[in-house]
């Protein structure tokens, strides 16, 4: 955006919407469709990639669960802004699911094998992520509209 826009104005007035105060990122104002190209992205590039040679022993162990939990935590992120916070046990299904179907892909790659704590891994960062989002936008309503929103 611009310095000299209306809404980078409202924004520093802190008359803006809540949500972006608390985040104070414009990035939140970003279509959601860019939101869930990412996502798509990123699920195919972990695929790909994957697959690549370079890929055996790119994060050696403990680095590897720290990976996996920031990749996942990241998909997460950007499907539940892709999707507009709806539907966050879908998505916990979804992006767990993604995370063993690599695990699978990568049991039949050469020189990689699949583990069940990396799944576990990407399962309770998908899951942490999706429900302090969740919180957070429970929290948010009860702020506004002054009662329980669940």
């Amino acid at each position: 955006m611009e310095r000299d826009s209306p809404d980078r104005d409202r924004f520093e007035d802190g008359k803006g919407d809540t949500e972006l105060r608390d985040f104070g990122l414009y990035l939140l104002r970003l279509p959601r469709i860019v939101y869930l190209l990412g996502a798509a992205i990123l699920v195919v590039s972990l695929f790909w990639g994957g697959s690549q040679p370079f890929a055996v022993g790119l994060f050696p162990a403990p680095y590897d669960k720290l990976a996996h939990s920031l990749y996942f935590a990241t998909l997460s992120l950007l499907l539940w802004f892709g999707t507009g916070g709806k539907w966050p046990v879908l998505l916990f299904v979804a992006v767990s699911a993604i995370g063993g179907l690599d695990e699978l892909h990568q049991a039949t790659l050469p020189g990689r094998q699949a583990g069940f704590y990396d799944f576990l891994t990407d399962t309770v960062a998908a899951g942490l992520i999706i429900a302090a989002l969740a919180k957070y936008k429970t929290s948010l309503a009860e702020l506004r509209y002054g009662k329980n929103v669940s």
